[in-house]
């Protein structure tokens, strides 16, 4: 017997962006190997003449850097019977699946997209004040993947919206 069109794989869902760690990492490791060749490059007269506190800012440049790539790479989005949870960098967010209006992703988009319905339980208008979320795990540039993540994100939000 086949299953119901819209019947969800039991479990939760969870979607990773690709392409996106992939650059993430490689630039990462490119800019720490730039980073220790421009200062083993530079004359050890002039190494010396670097202070403590310019060396620990130095290094903290070059952390805050890493930490944005990496934490922008580590994005996710969870699907389960409760709602979405999801990351984008640093801030997380959890949406319960009544107020989930839409998930799109178009051509053109860097990253898929969550409409959500009022809070206060009005109806939603889609006009510039909508209430959205940016779900950047699923990245246009993954192709096929995130297309297929934003179909079956659909499908919960059909299966779990109308249990």
């Amino acid at each position: 017997m086949r299953p119901a069109p819209d019947a969800v794989a039991p479990g939760p869902l969870v979607i990773r962006p690709r392409r996106l760690r992939v650059v993430a990492i490689v630039m990462a490791v490119a800019l720490t190997a730039a980073t220790c060749y421009g200062w083993l490059a530079l004359p050890r007269d002039v190494r010396v003449l670097f202070t403590t506190s310019q060396l620990i800012t130095l290094l903290g440049l070059l952390a805050v850097l890493l930490l944005v790539m990496v934490s922008l790479a580590f994005s996710v989005v969870r699907a389960d019977d409760t709602g979405l949870r999801f990351r984008n960098g640093l801030r997380s967010h959890a949406v319960p699946w009544d107020r989930v209006h839409k998930i799109i992703l178009r051509r053109g988009d860097p990253w898929a997209m969550l409409l959500l319905t009022p809070a206060d339980g009005r109806p939603f208008t889609a006009d510039l004040d909508a209430d959205k979320r940016q779900l950047m795990a699923l990245q246009y540039g993954d192709g096929a993947a995130a297309q297929i993540g934003v179909e079956e994100l659909r499908r919960r939000q059909r299966y779990y919206r109308s249990t």
